[in-house]
């Protein structure tokens, strides 16, 4: 007895022994094929942190584990991690592997992250097979090792699927995605049970989120054949949102294609389970919805499925009878919601698709609105038919809807009605689309985040035919800026379907245009009468439009600037806006201002502007634009009316200010009369030379012509009378404000004396003025005066002379 317990502990022992070295035997001769295999058909960093064999865990069978297993793509893809799995776990038959057999049995998924990208230029991270030649070709003498899926699990917690295709601007993702799959699929015939569930699926295409949070769950039971594969739905429950569907029928795997007889309809009739498909952003309140009426989902399909040219026969019904819902807290409900949809297809080519939406009705506070669609061969020419008809008081919309993020009220009447095909939108025959109707608003009031100042439209008037836009009326305010238009815009259909350009005839009428809340209101900042420092932006004029407006302003604010009684031409055409012989009145005189505001390069726009003014006061011209400050900083310390003309054009900056170093031109100003007072270059000049009459002057008669070139004034020479005396001025200024003027000037001896030690004798204070030049250098704020005397010099040489020949010629008198 003992010799027997002997031997069996030694076996038991030996097997114990061998379970636990047999893993280790095999475990790296296993990871170097499973290395060997991943390298020799990737183009691709393959890392993983552990590796795990173990015969004990689930004898009789081996485990297999992996965890932190990571994908990275080569170039362009190196930053981005096409695949991430937490931990990866399966069983495999031991008495097959010993045999040569591998046979899985379960396979575990943890944490899988995917992250697929296609580029602009269609590469795509996750094409990272390398190709048949690449890949060495080893002949293997003896028999392949057999590979079998004898699966009884299949089980995959917390995925995750993000896609990201940039050739089409769809944007998905997946979150929170768990499949447990059971069943024994060595049988000939099984039923497999599949519990699964996604938490969230976002679909974004060109921006707009077509489905945003919704989340799905099947609980499925399948009869399933694997000999003939056949796979037949039996108990079985889809869920989206709160939308519960039964899905009955089966699919059958074919040589080249996929038969298909299933039905699916709706197990819950009211009206509130199909609201659930509603993302919950745009349906708030869900729970607390009161809501009324039948709905209904029935969706067939039956026949083969090869590709999209041979499709099975399918039908979806989807309908709503006599829906109501009101939210919580609300007055208003929206009633008699009545939606009849109808999609079909015989079979065969997708573009025998009929989609038809022959209802589409509801009602708020008595005011109905409905609408129809239908759309047939959508794959070779999509020909369509569509019509609106309706009136709502948006006022009880908002009473109906809660509206947090804005206000909005009015009376909006529409009876549109449209119809055609593509081939007429390729051809540009879009006389032949029959587009029909009209829009009006009647005290339309909207106020929001975007449009902080609010928009009140008192009416408009919109009149449809296949050519044109009848804009009869447009009576808008927006802040404290009203807009008046009438007038015709062609082409829409263009440029509504085909990016076409919009065509336009337009008469304008503003009694004000406060530009400053405009531009503030554009830029997110809070609009009020002192956000002319605000930051600004260069706004690109669409390249798509061909307007021209007559417009007529009476009073326009822009900056520190009133403008009175503007009128003239606007064009406004491939992203240039050009003006005709504007008038206006500012500055209390006027100005006619002709040129270009030109965005048509976004990396260089610029303006390009002709002025011609009368009688404008130059102080209110340097309190009013900040350019006229930096280009002549005196016009501040200035007093008195001038007459311009000038030509001016430059770069603008990214918040739309000049770029100082672009800015060319050039004119001429006149003026009967203007006064400088308390100017820097003033106050030294009085100092210099003790007289205080040099702290104001008065200039008559000034005829100047100036020059602009890369930002810098140059100024020719002139002539003016200052206090009774001729003086001459040039000179030029920076763009730092630095100054290089020469005033060439005559003055009295008795100031000239002062600095008479430059002359070597003493200065008589009698006699005629001197002609000095005034030197000013340094900056606006900071000029330096320095007084070029030769002139004065010559004449005093000059005045020496002829008193030395006057005295010479007494002297001779008296012999």
């Amino acid at each position: 007895m003992m010799k027997f317990l002997k031997i069996t502990g030694g076996i038991v022992l030996g097997l114990l022994v061998l379970l636990l070295v047999l893993p280790l035997a095999f475990k790296g001769k296993i990871e170097n094929l499973v290395k060997e295999q991943i390298n020799a058909n990737v183009n691709a960093r393959v890392d993983y942190s552990g590796f795990s064999l173990s015969l004990i865990k689930n004898f009789p069978n081996i485990s297999v584990g992996i965890d932190g297993l990571s994908v990275v793509g080569e170039a362009p893809f190196e930053q981005d991690t096409l695949l991430y799995l937490g931990e990866f776990s399966s069983k495999v038959g031991l008495m097959g592997a010993l045999s040569g057999e591998l046979e899985v049995k379960s396979v575990l998924l943890n944490d899988l992250q995917v992250n697929a990208i296609v580029l602009a230029d269609s590469s795509a991270n996750w094409d990272i097979a390398k190709a048949s030649d690449e890949v060495a070709v080893q002949e293997e003498t003896g028999e392949a090792a057999a590979f079998k899926v004898v699966l009884e699990s299949f089980v995959m917690n917390n995925a995750n699927l993000r896609y990201h295709d940039n050739t089409a601007g769809i944007q998905s993702e997946i979150n929170g995605f768990n499949l447990s799959l059971s069943g024994d699929m060595s049988a000939k015939q099984t039923n497999l049970t599949i519990q699964s569930l996604i938490e969230k699926v976002m679909v974004d295409y060109d921006g707009v989120k077509y489905v945003n949070g919704a989340s799905l769950g099947l609980n499925a039971g399948i009869g399933a054949d694997l000999e003939k594969m056949v796979f037949t739905f039996l108990d079985n429950e889809l869920k989206v949102n709160g939308l519960v569907l039964n899905l009955d029928g089966n699919v059958a795997v074919k040589e080249e294609a996929y038969g298909l007889d299933l039905t699916m309809g709706t197990t819950k009739t009211d009206f509130k389970s199909l609201l659930a498909l509603v993302p919950e952003e745009f349906l708030k309140d869900f729970e607390g919805l009161k809501t009324e009426g039948t709905m209904h989902v029935d969706m067939k399909v039956k026949g083969d499925y090869v590709d999209e040219e041979h499709l099975p026969a399918f039908s979806l019904d989807l309908g709503v009878e006599n829906g109501r819902v009101q939210y919580p807290d609300l007055p208003e409900s929206i009633n008699n919601i009545n939606i009849d949809l109808q999609i079909n297809n015989e079979g065969g080519s997708a573009d025998l698709t009929i989609t038809e939406l022959k209802q589409f009705h509801f009602e708020i506070a008595q005011n109905p609105f409905d609408a129809s669609f239908k759309m047939l061969t959508p794959v070779s020419n999509p020909t369509f038919s569509s019509k609106v008809a309706g009136r709502i008081d948006l006022s009880s919309l908002a009473n109906a809807i809660p509206l947090d993020s804005f206000e909005i009220k009015g009376l909006m009447e529409t009876d549109f009605a449209i119809a055609g095909d593509y081939q007429m939108i390729e051809a540009e025959a879009y006389e032949q689309i029959n587009a029909q109707g009209k829009l009006a608003l009647t005290n339309f009031a909207y106020q929001g985040a975007d449009w902080p100042l609010g928009v009140f439209i008192r009416q408009s008037v919109m009149r449809v035919t296949p050519r044109a836009i009848q804009l009869e009326s447009f009576d808008c305010q927006v802040g404290k800026s009203d807009f008046g238009l009438s007038g015709s815009l062609e082409n829409y259909l263009a440029y509504a379907l085909k990016d076409g350009t919009l065509k336009g005839s337009l008469r304008h009428y503003s009694k004000l245009i406060n530009t400053n809340e405009l531009l503030a209101m554009s830029n997110g900042t809070e609009a009020n009468a002192e956000t002319s420092d605000e930051t600004t932006e260069v706004v690109e004029v669409p390249k798509n439009l061909d307007f021209v407006f007559s417009s007529q302003i009476e009073r326009l604010v822009y900056d520190k600037l009133d403008i009175y009684r503007a009128n003239g031409k606007i064009t406004v055409k491939n992203g240039v806006v050009k003006l005709d012989g504007l008038n206006m009145r500012l500055l209390d005189g006027s100005l006619t201002m002709t040129g270009q505001y030109n965005t048509t390069n976004m990396q260089r726009p610029f303006v390009d502007f002709a002025f011609e003014g009368s009688e404008l006061d130059l102080n209110m011209a340097a309190n009013s634009f900040s350019v006229v400050d930096s280009l002549l900083p005196l016009a501040k310390n200035t007093s008195g009316k001038v007459s311009p003309q000038f030509n001016y054009n430059s770069l603008l900056s990214a918040d739309a200010k000049p770029v100082m170093s672009s800015i060319n031109g050039g004119g001429w100003l006149r003026s009967k009369s203007v006064e400088v007072a308390g100017s820097k270059i003033q106050n030294s000049l009085a100092s210099t030379l003790n007289n205080e009459s040099y702290r104001k002057m008065r200039a008559e008669d000034l005829n100047i012509n100036f020059i602009l070139d890369k930002g810098n004034v140059i100024v020719k020479p002139f002539k003016t009378k200052i206090g009774g005396k001729m003086v001459e001025v040039q000179g030029t200024q920076g763009l730092d404000q630095s100054i290089d003027y020469m005033i060439t000037m005559p003055v009295s001896r008795k100031e000239v004396s002062k600095m008479a030690g430059s002359f070597g004798f003493s200065l008589p204070t009698s006699g005629d003025d001197l002609i000095v030049d005034v030197l000013v250098k340094g900056t606006v704020q900071q000029p330096q005066l320095s007084f070029g005397l030769d002139k004065a010099k010559k004449q005093i040489e000059k005045d020496l002379k002829k008193e030395g020949e006057k005295l010479l010629n007494n002297f001779l008198k008296g012999f």
